[in-house]
């Protein structure tokens, strides 16, 4: 087994001032880092933003899903790395309320969940691939906490900065997430000025640049 500390890299103010930056905005600009599966959401709706805590189990061995929650608190997104496992749901009703007391931001789990209502009922964020009847255990073989993982197709590193939302997720360097997360802002804002405009009657073909490239390839 491995159990290193959370790494701390953006601080929980400078997250806020990027509450309100999409996953879909980045994805505009941005190639590396987005999930590549599909993924249900606990509750729709909500931007999650966070510092990765990062989990790697076993198919059945959840000890340390038993243990992680004492490292995270807000600001914290635990990203789950489920090693291929799709059967045994390693999240239920009690790793989730130890989770939900330690005001973390969301887990994103790229496996199965259980005791749905239970989360749902306590509000806790979670993403998850689908839900299991059949749990795992408590058997204490292996795990992994705060290495480099992969979670839903994208590499995971301790600290990394987590955007999530009902789309999906992007994992972003802290070193660029800043400019990255207020390149977002930015764009999100210009969208305002595209609705007026589209509105208005301006075909959507001429704000961008898709009728130059239409007139240029009709033109050969």
């Amino acid at each position: 087994m491995i159990i290193n500390k959370s790494v701390v890299t953006l601080s929980n103010e400078t997250l806020a001032k990027y509450a309100k930056a999409e996953p879909a905005t980045i994805g505009h600009f941005r190639q590396f880092g987005f999930n590549t599966v599909s993924l249900q959401v606990s509750v729709p709706g909500r931007i999650s933003i966070g510092r990765a805590v990062t989990l790697r189990i076993p198919s059945m061995d959840s000890v340390l899903c038993h243990k992680v929650a004492e490292l995270m608190g807000p600001g914290d997104i635990l990203m789950i790395d489920r090693a291929g496992d799709q059967q045994y749901a390693c999240l239920g009703g009690g790793v989730a309320y130890s989770l939900k007391v330690k005001n973390v931001e969301a887990v994103i789990l790229d496996g199965a969940a259980t005791d749905i209502g239970e989360i749902q009922e306590m509000d806790l964020v979670v993403y998850y691939r689908r839900l299991s009847a059949i749990t795992t255990r408590l058997l204490g073989t292996d795990g992994e906490i705060n290495t480099t993982v992969n979670c839903c197709g994208a590499t995971v590193n301790p600290g990394d900065i987590v955007v999530a939302d009902q789309n999906g997720f992007v994992v972003l360097p802290p070193s660029e997430a800043e400019g990255e997360l207020q390149r977002a802002l930015e764009y999100q804002e210009g969208e305002k000025t595209l609705f007026t405009r589209l509105k208005a009657g301006d075909p959507m073909s001429e704000i961008f640049q898709a009728g130059e490239l239409i007139r240029k390839a009709m033109s050969k």
